[in-house]
């Protein structure tokens, strides 16, 4: 019998154009599959709710909650999700609750999961720290395998323990990986441990070579000219079909993945559906 097929809706992303929907810097998707529905990611704010309406997306019947990691940006939408949904657990690796910071803009600011939403709805959180299937095919990977040297997560990112403060290696972060017809589709949050060390990781796992979709954020905005060519060239070694490449990507890398892959990319704005295996 055939493996199930999927279905990938953006609800929050830095950029929307359809008529009603909004931007904003966040990132989530809405990933239908064997009849279930999982929310990857809630975007910084209530957002995803408004955005939902607008695209008749029903979060009170999603499943589960995938978190990439435990960012304001992908965290934030929590409480309104909450309000609306009584029942989806969230799985989150148990780093992605760290105090985090970041220096970004000289002084160290509080950029994590609230501490306060953590506490209030504890019971609705699931720690992940092993491969954790969600529904045939999909799959949470809580494990980045370091295959690209060049792949360092941000020194500005960091990690607050009483006073001191300390680098973020985004230990907490992780990714879900759709295998269908002998082929990948690939969820990043931010990939501040790297995407091409995800997707290889994805790889490896799954004994799959062939990646149909690499989709989300690829936290290439601000890095030099150089870590973005060393990331296009590792993928001109894997096989990959389509990318829908948002959020943290930055343009001068989205327009290299373009002009290297060209028709292969795809911005993945708010609104924007991608069924990759019809």
């Amino acid at each position: 019998m055939e493996s199930p097929k999927i279905d990938i809706i953006t609800l929050v992303e830095n950029l929307a154009y359809q008529q009603g929907t909004k931007g904003e810097h966040g990132l989530s998707f809405v990933v239908r599959t064997s009849g279930r529905q999982i929310l990857f990611d809630t975007g910084q704010s209530d957002l995803l709710v408004q955005n939902a309406k607008k695209m008749n997306v029903d979060l009170s019947a999603i499943d589960a909650v995938v978190i990439s990691h435990g960012h304001y940006d992908h965290t934030g939408g929590l409480p309104a999700f909450f309000e609306i949904n009584d029942h989806a657990p969230v799985w989150l690796k148990s780093k992605a609750f760290d105090e985090k910071m970041s220096k970004s803009t000289g002084t160290p600011r509080f950029i994590g999961l609230d501490p306060e939403v953590a506490e209030r709805y504890r019971t609705r959180f699931r720690t992940v720290e092993q491969v954790t299937e969600l529904a045939p095919g999909l799959k949470i990977v809580p494990e980045i395998g370091s295959y690209y040297g060049f792949e360092q997560p941000s020194q500005s990112m960091l990690i607050k323990h009483g006073k001191t403060l300390s680098a973020d290696l985004f230990e907490d972060e992780l990714f879900m990986v759709f295998e269908h017809s002998e082929k990948l589709v690939v969820f990043a949050g931010c990939a501040h441990r790297g995407i091409g060390n995800i997707c290889r990781s994805a790889m490896s796992l799954t004994g799959c070579n062939q990646i149909q979709l690499v989709l989300g954020g690829t936290h290439l905005k601000g890095a030099s000219k150089g870590r973005i060519a060393k990331t296009v060239d590792a993928f001109r070694d894997l096989q990959v079909e389509h990318f829908g490449l948002c959020h943290c990507t930055g343009l001068p890398a989205f327009m290299e993945f373009s002009r290297v892959f060209e028709e292969k990319v795809r911005y993945a704005h708010v609104a924007s559906r991608f069924e990759p295996f019809d």
